[in-house]
């Protein structure tokens, strides 16, 4: 009976072993599938992430290419900027460097306008001066032959002159012989002659004053009679300033000292005009 119970136990646990290997197998098949269905759905992950990779590639290629194209179309337009800018800045300076040009084009035709008017009065003036000397020159010929009719009398006359003028030489010598006598014979009676006598006077209104010294500088000499080591006496109104000794004397002019202590020679200051009497 435990044999029988042993063995139905025994069964019972080789059905139960059966029955749980069949579930192992069934599950390891279940789980076989499940593991090929992930590693099919790892295969689809790998290969959409190589696709999305290569796509991602691709695109990021696409994007560089077309970044770079930017970068480049940027840049040439920066380049072109750039030119435009040193070309607009030498259009400016060229412009600028035309104005000022222009400028002074304009000033210097102002400045050529302005000297072709002035010429162009100077030789209106030129053209009626020389319109006035063409019509001068009639009268300039008749003045010619005026004067060379004139030249010709002349000489005519020289001619008469020289003629007449042969024996000059000899009668001016003689003439001038004469002048010579007679003009030192005046001298030497003139000279030798007392003209201002003792008590005659000359009436003066000038002379040069030098009271420190003594001195007095007379406007006449040896032809008025005022001779040197003469005593003569200066008279004003009637009344005797003082007394003076001619130390020098000239043709006309003559120096005098006030002989001290006679007199008020201080007087002789506020004269202006005076007598000097020969003593």
């Amino acid at each position: 009976m435990l044999k029988l119970i042993f063995n139905g136990l025994a069964i019972l646990f080789g059905l139960v072993a059966i029955w749980y290997m069949l579930s192992l197998k069934s599950k390891k098949k279940d789980e076989q599938a499940l593991i090929q269905q992930i590693l099919k759905e790892r295969d689809a992950l790998i290969q959409e992430k190589e696709n999305f990779n290569k796509e991602h590639a691709t695109r990021y290629a696409r994007e560089r290419v077309k970044n770079q194209k930017l970068e480049e179309e940027k840049f040439e337009v920066t380049v072109e900027q750039s030119s435009q800018q040193k070309a607009r800045d030498e259009s400016a300076s060229i412009i600028a460097e035309l104005e000022t040009a222009i400028e002074e084009s304009q000033k210097s035709i102002g400045e050529v306008k302005l000297q072709i008017i002035k010429e162009k009065k100077e030789f209106e003036e030129l053209e009626v001066n020389h319109q006035a000397n063409i019509s001068e020159i009639p009268a300039i010929e008749v003045n010619k032959k005026n004067i060379l009719n004139s030249t010709q009398n002349l000489e005519s006359e020289i001619q008469v002159l020289k003629s007449s003028l042969e024996n000059y030489e000899a009668v001016t010598k003689v003439l001038k012989e004469h002048f010579d006598q007679t003009t030192s014979s005046l001298f030497r009676d003139k000279t030798s002659r007392n003209w201002l006598e003792k008590g005659e006077y000359i009436k003066l209104s000038y002379m040069k004053i030098d009271l420190n010294n003594g001195l007095l500088g007379l406007p006449v000499g040896q032809e008025d009679g005022v001779l040197k080591d003469k005593l003569f006496a200066i008279r004003s109104n009637g009344d005797e300033i003082c007394k003076i000794k001619i130390t020098h004397s000239e043709l006309n002019q003559a120096v005098a000292s006030i002989i001290p202590l006679l007199g008020k020679p201080a007087k002789l200051l506020t004269v202006s005009e005076y007598d000097l009497y020969h003593l």
